[in-house]
């Protein structure tokens, strides 16, 4: 196998879940099809083996199963032999147990993966969770047909255009969602809060995301969204904080919910605003090695603005490092759900016809050296938005009023708020 050169839009090796352009145009947000999983180098150098695959235990089954095949399957003649073997790959990957993460891709699910981190898919604007086996949606994208069409976090995808998703891959779920912008694509959701199931036509399109959009609220309490941790954040969050002090902000809401997360060196730069300068943001620790932290930077614009962060189960990766950091250094309380549970670093290795195996190779912990991964970030304070309730998500520069919150059904950003100031919100109504 031969070395693969770093991607040239990829401004880092180090991935965490998400893609690494403004412009999502896939299904999900993720570089890799899967919710926040981290994608670190791009490598293709061959493994050090731990043993010969000839001397591992139960090769003789794999062995006779391929005799069996070949001696006596009444079909033989139908059978593509490339095809057994990447079931075999896919299986010996499958048996790790890391579902919905590491996985092994042929080189036409390989390709997709590949044009997928270029932007070069249309779709609805979702992002998938497969980690149950079922394609769940993990939420959908700010401003996306699939937002729009009333689609929610936690729906079930069932059917696509009549097929069921009963049994299939993530890829092969993918490939029925994505198609060519302006075509239709009909999808069936069972949605478990309620027991319904309804059916939705979206038009696939390319998704203009906006990573920083902010708002004022009453008693000069700054909402500050981030809903990926994509190139160029870091800058979009020092002008979004510039902008909300002018307007009179003296504390910080930061929401971080829906956040599949993006690229690790803007995580880096998202948490030095607000964390002071060499702090532990999180350690990094690889196969056999000791943890080693990763510090913030000097530059922070709101290191001593009070502050209180949003998360949910949709808050993952970088996200979830984001949030642990600012809970661990005692920066910001979190309130909200406990979030996905990634922090791990995927490395894709190229095989020689092709083929990709996608690996967990090592792990991003909080500063406490507490596991992300499968087991997530935990609010301070738990607070779970009601079934059919709507996030108040901020447009940029907007403003947002006390009878507005009130009215809302967000009630995690109405116990933000109340953390923040200390009252109710309906105590700002006149």
């Amino acid at each position: 196998m031969k070395r693969r050169q770093e991607r040239p839009d990829s401004a880092s090796p180090k991935f965490l879940g998400g893609h690494v352009q403004r412009v999502v145009i896939a299904v999900m947000l993720t570089l890799s099809f899967c919710l926040g999983m981290g994608v670190d180098r791009f490598s293709t150098d061959k493994a050090d083996a731990g043993s010969s695959l000839e001397n591992a235990q139960g090769y003789d089954v794999l062995q006779q199963t391929w005799d069996l095949i070949q001696n006596d399957y009444v079909a033989l003649d139908q059978v593509n032999e490339a095809d057994l073997m990447y079931g075999a790959a896919s299986g010996m990957v499958n048996a790790l147990g890391d579902t919905g993460h590491s996985r092994f891709l042929n080189p036409d699910e390989a390709n997709k993966f590949n044009e997928s981190s270029q932007g070069e898919f249309v779709g609805i604007g979702i992002q998938l969770d497969f980690t149950t086996g079922q394609p769940v949606v993990a939420f959908p994208l700010d401003g996306s047909p699939a937002q729009k069409a009333g689609i929610r976090a936690r729906d079930i995808i069932v059917e696509v255009d009549g097929t069921k998703t009963e049994g299939l891959t993530q890829e092969q779920v993918q490939d029925l969602l994505l198609g060519k912008e302006g075509d239709p694509v009909t999808i069936k959701i069972l949605r478990p809060s309620t027991g319904e199931n309804l059916d939705f036509t979206i038009v696939r399109q390319k998704i203009e995301i906006t990573a920083v959009t902010y708002a004022m609220l009453p008693n000069n309490v700054a909402l500050i969204r981030l809903s990926q941790f994509s190139t160029g954040v870091t800058n979009e969050l020092k002008a979004a904080i510039r902008a909300v002090k002018r307007a009179g902000a003296t504390s910080i809401i930061f929401d971080l919910r829906d956040n599949g997360g993006g690229l690790v060196f803007e995580a880096i730069g998202v948490a030095s605003q607000f964390i002071p300068e060499g702090k532990t943001i999180y350690l990094y620790e690889e196969k056999g090695q000791d943890p080693r932290p990763v510090k913030t930077v000097p530059g922070g614009l709101a290191t001593d603005m009070p502050m209180v962060t949003l998360i949910n189960h949709g808050s993952a990766s970088a996200a979830e490092i984001t949030a642990g950091a600012l809970s661990d250094n005692g920066r910001s309380p979190l309130i909200g759900e406990t979030t996905f549970g990634t922090g791990t670093v995927l490395t894709p290795f190229n095989l020689n016809d092709g083929s990709i195996v996608l690996l967990g190779t090592a792990l991003w912990l909080e500063p406490d050296g507490e596991q992300i991964w499968k087991h997530g970030v935990t609010p301070d304070d738990e607070v779970t938005l009601p079934a059919n309730a709507d996030q108040i998500r901020p447009s940029v520069g907007g403003e947002i009023s006390s009878s507005e919150l009130q009215a809302s059904t967000d009630s995690q950003l109405k116990a933000a708020y109340e953390k923040i100031t200390g009252k109710d919100n309906s105590a700002d109504v006149q």
